[in-house]
C-alpha cells in the first residue's frame, strides 16, 4: 500500500521517504503552472536542497489540460529528457495534475515510479489516494486511465493556505461527501461550522481523518469491484455535468455538490432517505456556499453523459445513494423517469 505522509510543513520529510523507498536518480516534476507560481517552486527547491536532481514540466491550470494531447506533450518532454524507467515522476498540484501525471507515469516506458504531492483539498483527501489515474475524453471524465498507486503521497496542508476561497470550498464538498458516506460524527461537527472555520488547525484535524477513510476503502477494494464505488457519491451527476459543460464552468467539488443534491432527491423519492436527513444534507451544502443547481447546459446533455459513467454495469447506472447519514448503498434500479425529473429539477430557472 502506498505511504501517505500527512501534516503541516512536511516537505522536508519527503526526501527521507524517497530514500526509504529506494527512489534515486532524477525526479521529473509535473506541476500545475499556477501552483508553481504561487509557491515559488518551493517543492523543487526543497528537493534540490536535499540533493535530489529535478526537472520540471508545467501544465496549464484547469480540467481542460487533463487529456491525451497534454499527456502526449509530456511524453515528448520525457523523451527529450532521456527519462529512464527507474527514474521517478512527481505530480505537484491538484487533482488534474495528479491524474494526468499519474496516467503518464503508468504508461510511459510501461511504468515509472510515481510520487504525489497534492496541493488542493480535493486532491489531498481524495484523488491522490488510491491510485486511480486518468485523462478525460470529450464524451466523459476519466474514461482513459489505470489503477497505478503512488509509492508516496505527501499531503502538506500548508499548501491549502494558497487556495482561493472558491477552490477551498469546492474541496470541502469532498469532505462533506466523506462525512455523509462514512462518518456521521464528522458530519455533525461540520454542521456546527461554516466557511470561516476552515482554519489550518481545523484542516489539520479533518484532512487526516478523510485520508484514513479513503485508505480504508481502497485497501478493501483497490480496483473498484465493489465497496470503492461508494466514494462516487454525488459524482454520477457531477461528472456528467462537468462533461456536458466542457469542463469549463464548474470546479469539480461544485459539480459534486450539485450531484449530491440530485442523489439525495433520488434517494428521498425512492423512500430510502428520510426528510430530516435530506434537509440536513442540503442545509450543510448550502452552509458552505456550494451550488445547489446548475445553469447554462441542456439537461439532456447531462442525461446522455450519465450513460458513460464508469460505474455502469450491464447497461445500468449504479447510483450511490444514502439510507441515512453514514449509511450509503449502491442502487441499480433507479427509474430513468426519476433521473430525468431530478436532472430537470436541478436546473436553475
Amino acid at each position: 500500500m502506498e505511504e501517505a505522509l500527512v501534516g503541516r510543513d512536511i516537505l522536508p520529510d519527503l526526501a527521507s521517504a524517497l530514500a526509504r523507498h529506494g527512489i534515486d536518480g532524477r525526479l521529473f516534476i509535473i506541476a500545475d503552472e499556477r501552483v508553481a507560481q504561487h509557491t515559488q517552486n518551493k517543492l523543487a527547491r526543497t528537493l534540490a536542497n536535499e540533493g535530489c536532481s529535478v526537472a520540471t514540466y508545467l501544465v496549464p491550470s484547469g480540467e481542460a489540460s487533463k487529456n491525451l494531447r497534454e499527456a502526449e506533450r509530456i511524453y515528448h518532454w520525457l523523451a527529450e529528457q532521456r527519462a529512464e524507467r527507474k527514474e521517478t515522476i512527481l505530480a505537484f498540484g491538484g487533482g488534474v495534475v495528479g491524474d494526468l501525471a499519474g496516467f503518464v507515469a503508468a504508461t510511459y516506458l510501461r511504468g515509472m515510479p510515481l510520487v504525489q504531492v497534492p496541493t488542493t483539498l480535493v486532491a489531498q483527501i481524495d484523488s491522490s489516494i488510491g491510485g486511480k489515474v486518468a485523462v478525460d475524453l470529450p464524451e466523459g471524465k476519466n474514461l482513459v486511465g489505470a489503477f497505478y498507486p503512488a509509492l508516496i503521497t505527501c499531503i502538506d496542508i500548508s499548501f491549502l493556505e494558497t487556495l482561493t476561497q472558491r477552490d477551498l470550498l469546492a474541496g470541502w464538498a469532498e469532505v462533506i461527501k466523506t462525512a455523509l458516506l462514512f462518518d456521521a460524527p464528522l458530519f455533525a461537527e461540520i454542521a456546527k461550522r461554516g466557511p470561516a472555520d476552515l482554519t489550518p488547525d481545523f484542516l489539520l484535524e479533518v484532512v487526516p481523518r478523510c485520508v484514513g477513510w479513503k485508505q480504508k476503502v481502497v485497501a478493501e477494494d483497490p480496483k473498484e469491484q465493489g465497496i470503492r464505488a461508494l466514494l462516487n457519491y454525488g459524482h454520477t451527476i457531477g461528472h456528467a455535468l462537468e462533461a456536458a459543460t466542457g469542463y469549463q464552468t464548474y470546479l469539480h467539488g461544485e459539480a459534486v455538490a450539485i450531484g449530491m443534491h440530485g442523489a439525495a432527491r433520488i434517494a428521498r423519492e425512492l423512500g430510502l432517505l428520510g426528510q430530516d436527513a435530506f434537509e440536513m444534507q442540503q442545509a450543510v451544502i448550502a452552509q458552505y456556499a456550494l451550488p445547489p443547481q446548475y445553469t447554462a447546459v441542456d439537461p439532456a446533455a447531462i442525461e446522455e453523459a450519465i450513460t458513460l459513467d464508469k460505474k455502469n454495469l450491464q447497461g445500468k447506472v449504479r447510483w450511490i445513494l444514502l439510507e441515512e447519514i453514514g449509511t450509503p448503498r449502491i442502487e441499480s434500479d433507479v427509474p430513468q423517469t426519476l433521473v430525468r425529473q431530478v436532472i430537470h429539477e436541478l436546473r436553475a430557472s
